[in-house]
């Protein structure tokens, strides 16, 4: 993952918000890994904004069932 950024462009594009922090953090729902745009989630290292070292497989991968659980709820 060298030189790794997140698609800030696309992100922004689609109105997701982001923190004013040094890191560029994407604004979620930790609960449900939903952002400000109502049906538009993230997962995984993308979370973390410039901040890659956040997320790993490891602990990122309780994101899906998160994201699954909050569909389920509300489809």
């Amino acid at each position: 993952m060298t030189g790794y950024q997140p698609p800030f462009e696309l992100m922004e594009k689609m109105g997701i918000t982001f923190l004013t922090d040094e890191f560029h953090t994407p604004v979620y729902n930790e609960e449900t890994m939903e952002t400000n745009v109502p049906g538009i989630y993230l997962a995984g290292v993308v979370c973390g904004g410039l901040k890659t070292n956040k997320w790993f497989i490891e602990n990122s991968r309780v994101h899906a069932p998160m994201i699954i659980n909050d569909l389920k709820r509300h489809h």
